[in-house]
């Protein structure tokens, strides 16, 4: 979700969105052990849409079931931390292993000739966060060191159709500078696998920012039978 004042600003919530809203989180339900972690679940996710922030107390506010409990920010709090969770698969590997799978089966059902896989090594700002675990720092929009994650996230895009296939936080207690070329690779790899049924009908090509502008993500790119597009600094250094 956006943050506010830096990525974007919180969007009133509309009520058309809750029956696509309840499609969506339908392909989670097998993740959720109990009826009560569904409802604040579902719930939380309209909260973040029309928070637009990770604040619970907030959050609460923006979700009419949450609203009208007297401990609705504890709720939303019990859920991310996993206190409420304890008969749930409700851990980032399960939900953004089921994310890939729901965007791989949305682009199957699209049309085209060519799948756009786009690689994002991006730094994802949290400048007032203090107690968020695993923090590092990274640039914001100005060049200023502020606490956050580094992300790697690829984003399938055909006419009309767009999935994430693969996101991933790059903070953690082992997090260090020979971490990253390990992710970007399990990333290829696991997004060129993931969508191995699209390859055999689509031409596929990587759209790489010059972070990613690496001779070893190229070659695996390659000897996956994909394209690479990729901005580059220094063309003067290209060599066949």
């Amino acid at each position: 979700m956006m943050e506010e004042g830096h990525l974007g600003t919180a969007i009133p919530w509309q009520a058309t969105w809750q029956s696509p809203l309840a499609d969506y989180l339908a392909d989670y339900q097998f993740l959720i052990g109990d009826r009560r972690t569904a409802v604040t679940f579902g719930a939380g996710v309209q909260g973040i849409i029309g928070a637009g922030s990770l604040v619970c107390a907030r959050l609460a506010t923006q979700s009419a079931v949450l609203a009208a409990a007297q401990d609705g920010g504890q709720r939303v709090s019990r859920l991310a931390t996993g206190e409420s969770t304890k008969r749930s698969q409700l851990d980032a590997a399960p939900l953004t292993a089921q994310l890939w799978q729901r965007g791989v089966a949305h682009l199957a059902h699209g049309t085209g000739a060519a799948l756009w896989l786009i690689g994002d090594g991006s730094e994802l700002c949290k400048p007032y966060a203090q107690a968020m675990p695993a923090l590092m720092q990274v640039r914001d929009l100005h060049g200023d060191v502020v606490p956050g994650y580094r992300i790697m996230q690829v984003l399938g895009v055909l006419p009309g159709r767009r999935g994430v296939l693969y996101h991933r936080l790059l903070s953690g207690p082992t997090a260090d500078c020979g971490r990253e070329p390990v992710e970007v690779q399990h990333a290829l790899q696991t997004v060129s696998q993931a969508g191995a049924e699209l390859k055999s009908r689509l031409t596929v090509s990587w759209v790489l920012g010059r972070g990613l502008a690496d001779m070893a993500v190229w070659r695996t790119s390659w000897e996956q039978q994909e394209r690479v597009v990729c901005r580059v600094q220094h063309p003067e250094r290209l060599v066949e």
